[in-house]
């Protein structure tokens, strides 16, 4: 969620025990215009990504070492179950610190995102309308006591980069975790040293007899609008709007620090004759002899003895 005063405001009144999060990526936007450079940065993100205790307190004594004011400035932020990864409630299957979903959801909408708000639901209606049909239709032949293929393939992904870690047994089912990439790969590790399959150990929300369930319902479909019946309510107008100068724009405004989106680069090669001006769906066996003898060449001067 973001820091607005509004939804902070109705989310204490409405829902004063929810649990909630910041979008770390807007806190680090805000936290680089108020302390410039990178430094400053990278450690805000390295207390932010932080997933224990230990890392938490090395990131807090070098950003305290870097600026001791910046202590409360994390303060103001709210509690650190709010941001940290640290803090984060394990009953929620969920570590991201970022809103990265909500911008899948407006690519998803494409066009419908400059439509009046009527056009806008109705695109959202029948955009989920097919995604959860055809979800539905993916899962009806997956074994309910079986875990999804994509946990299937991300614990498989874990289980080869664990194979850098070493692992020594302490007794009682600890062990000792030397090398390896995060904290995931140290606990397959330790899992794989005890002889046992690390899918034992992924929440149940993640089986495919959830995901069957997420999706056991669908989105009838609903007639034209010119088929609908007749209310007696008035009809809802658009409201009015004046039109400004020049062509309405229908791509996101970005901030400052983020790259700007541009057109597609005019360098483009050809997948079959390996030459540069066109792709392969318009390829004709490569460059004419008109194209040919517009390139220039560049031919290096033989080297001459002296005599």
């Amino acid at each position: 969620m973001g820091r607005r005063p509004g939804i902070e405001i109705a989310l204490n009144e409405l829902w004063p025990t929810v649990g909630r999060r910041y979008c770390c990526k807007h806190l680090s936007a805000n936290w680089k215009k108020k302390y410039l450079g990178p430094l400053m940065y990278a450690l805000f993100w390295r207390a932010a990504n932080a997933t224990f205790l230990f890392k938490l307190k090395k990131a807090m004594e070098a950003i305290e070492d870097a600026n001791p004011t910046i202590r409360e400035c994390l303060a103001d932020i709210g509690d650190q179950s709010r941001w940290t990864k640290y803090a984060f409630d394990p009953n929620v299957c969920c570590d991201e610190n970022k809103t990265n979903f909500v911008e899948s959801f407006n690519a998803t909408l494409g066009v419908d995102r400059c439509k009046p708000v009527l056009t806008l639901l109705e695109g959202i209606r029948r955009v989920t309308m097919v995604r959860m049909a055809t979800r539905k239709e993916k899962s009806e032949n997956w074994i309910d006591i079986d875990f999804c293929p994509n946990i299937v393939k991300r614990v498989k992904s874990l289980i080869s980069d664990s194979r850098t870690c070493k692992a020594f047994n302490s007794g009682d089912g600890f062990y000792e975790i030397k090398d390896g990439k995060s904290t995931l790969s140290h606990a397959v590790r330790a899992i794989l040293h005890s002889s046992q399959d690390p899918i034992r150990f992924c929440s149940d929300w993640y089986s495919c007899k959830m995901y069957k369930q997420a999706y056991a319902s669908t989105i009838r479909s609903i007639p034209d609008l010119e088929h609908w019946p007749e209310m007696q309510f008035p009809p809802i107008k658009p409201p009015m709007v004046k039109r400004a100068i020049g062509r309405p724009a229908k791509n996101r405004k970005r901030e400052a620090d983020k790259e700007q989106k541009g057109k597609r680069s005019k360098t483009v090669k050809c997948s079959r004759c390996k030459e540069f001006g066109h792709n392969v769906k318009t390829c004709k066996g490569g460059l004419t002899a008109k194209q040919k003898k517009g390139k220039k060449t560049i031919s290096m001067p033989s080297s001459s003895k002296a005599s």
